[in-house]
């Protein structure tokens, strides 16, 4: 792995082409984390590795490496963002649907009247019209 040294990239080294998305994603994941977490997940992963089958194991507490309170602040944080993705999409499909069947635009009417959610638009218009065929 490679990293400027502000951080702005990652590049991963070659990786074989049937090594499984998880793994490449949790690989992805891992080398986007600061370096001290890095090393925190690695001891972790390492002792796991090691100790797994032995009688005493215990399974290590995720807490440990990130706290509760970053876990909750993250949790509430993607709620949020979630929370508006969801909201803005019904507030688009519920205009789509009320420009096409109350006001009978055409989807170019509707895409002239309201740029910048062209790919949503047309989603919502095909989505509409497979819907009242059925």
């Amino acid at each position: 792995m490679k990293m400027s040294e502000n951080n702005d990239f990652i590049q991963l080294p070659p990786i074989k082409k049937d090594t499984p998305s998880e793994v490449v994603s949790m690989i992805w994941q891992y080398l986007k984390l600061p370096e001290e977490s890095r090393k925190r997940v690695k001891a972790e992963l390492i002792n796991v590795h090691e100790n797994c089958g032995k009688e005493d194991f215990q399974i290590p507490n995720l807490y440990d490496i990130v706290s509760k309170e970053e876990i909750a602040e993250f949790e509430g944080i993607m709620r949020k963002i979630i929370t508006g993705i969801i909201s803005e999409a019904s507030g688009i499909a519920t205009w789509v649907y009320v420009q096409k069947y109350e006001k009978h635009k055409t989807l170019d009417e509707m895409l002239q009247e309201w740029q910048g959610a062209d790919q949503f638009i047309i989603v919502m218009d095909t989505w509409f019209e497979k819907l009242m065929a059925e």
